[in-house]
């Protein structure tokens, strides 16, 4: 990256007047300049006058205009500023970088900051160039120490993306803070996402305090946290060793009591099959294919001697963006075998220009849960 190719001269409008008056002319013209209204790093808009200590130059825009009255003191003038690599912007710099033929639209201009980790998403044009951009990510922002790249490829068992270093230090053991609860992680070995924490203080708010939640897909504890931390009765559970772990940290540096959360590194079936006790809540954030384990509830409740009330199960799902509604509800519908009626199908966001990610809550049929079902063994007391 040669960034003295981001060296630039620009002639800008200027007046001159004694230092002394300096702070009366300022406040009564219009603060600031659109030159410099893009810049990360905008230059001072008083500058010293090289010729004369007395006097100071303050930069003015094109379009302003001058107390002239009982002011004239005040002389004009055109003044040569240089604009170097650390003035522009991140944006700035990586449009001048990318070739006229890639579009606007898709200059990087935002991505996931996970404690020091920038976590980008990287389209295929970009690809030549990615190494340039990652070192320009890390110039222009202070805090990052790391830059990576998600790939496309999937861990085919534990479900979190590969990623690529563009930049800084391979260190990817970071911490992230969210709604005043700190997840330590190893981010290239688990899934965690900073752009839900919105979503996750939505669903513990709506779940009271006191239930009984399976949180089938934890991951390293964004809803079984907060859950735990207001007394709900949590089992959480991940199929990932490395989410297992930091689970078993994250409870341990939030000083979660055991007396509000129980852990587990399980298949999620097993955690819903062998639970005995009632269950008020269940969380299913595996977007890609929650939908695809909801047939754990069918005869869940066949061989119990007392009746259960039955569980709000939180569904995620990847939805196409036409009917995000009626696809989501769809899905789930034909893994239960029957037709749900949610209490809501809440539009989480965008994730790709073609699908939604949704929470699809709803009551499980008694038809379902009482359904004869020879094939599962559950272990119920």
């Amino acid at each position: 990256l040669d960034r003295q190719k981001f060296d630039l001269i620009i002639s800008v409008r200027a007046i001159e007047v004694p230092a002394k008056k300096c702070t009366e002319i300022m406040q009564l013209l219009h603060k600031g300049n659109s030159q410099f209204s893009q810049l990360q790093h905008k230059p001072r808009l008083v500058q010293p006058c090289d010729d004369d200590s007395s006097q100071k130059l303050i930069l003015i825009d094109k379009n302003q205009s001058l107390p002239i009255a009982g002011h004239d003191y005040i002389c004009e003038r055109t003044l040569d500023i240089k604009l170097t690599y650390r003035n522009w912007s991140a944006s700035q710099i990586i449009r001048a970088i990318l070739p006229p033929s890639i579009d606007d639209t898709e200059v990087v201009s935002g991505f996931e900051i996970v404690g020091h980790i920038a976590h980008l998403n990287l389209k295929e044009c970009h690809a030549p160039y990615k190494f340039l951009i990652g070192q320009v990510i890390l110039d222009k922002n202070p805090s990052i120490k790391t830059v990576v790249n998600k790939l496309n490829t999937i861990h085919a068992e534990y479900r979190y993306f590969d990623m690529e270093l563009l930049a800084g230090e391979e260190n990817f053991i970071t911490t992230a803070i969210e709604h005043k609860l700190k997840f330590n992680m190893d981010f290239s070995k688990l899934y965690w996402n900073s752009r839900l924490g919105t979503e996750h203080k939505r669903v513990s708010d709506l779940i009271p305090t006191g239930s009984t939640v399976l949180d089938m897909f934890c991951g390293i504890g964004p809803f079984a946290l907060p859950l735990a931390r207001k007394r709900c009765h949590v089992h959480a559970n991940d199929l990932n060793p490395e989410s297992y772990k930091y689970l078993l940290e994250n409870v341990k540096i939030n000083k979660i009591s055991s007396e509000f959360i129980t852990c587990y590194n399980q298949d999620g079936r097993e955690l819903i099959e062998n639970f005995a006790g009632p269950i008020d809540y269940v969380l299913m954030n595996l977007p890609a294919s929650a939908y695809e384990f909801v047939d754990v509830f069918i005869g869940l409740f066949s061989r119990d001697t007392e009746k259960r009330k039955p569980p709000v199960v939180f569904c995620y799902h990847f939805a196409d963006i036409e009917a995000p509604v009626e696809n989501s509800i769809t899905a789930i519908s034909e893994k239960l075998g029957c037709s749900i009626s949610p209490d809501e199908v809440h539009l989480v966001r965008k994730t790709a220009p073609k699908t939604w990610m949704t929470c699809v809550k709803f009551t499980v049929p008694e038809s379902v849960l009482y359904a004869e079902s020879q094939s599962k063994k559950i272990k119920l007391s």
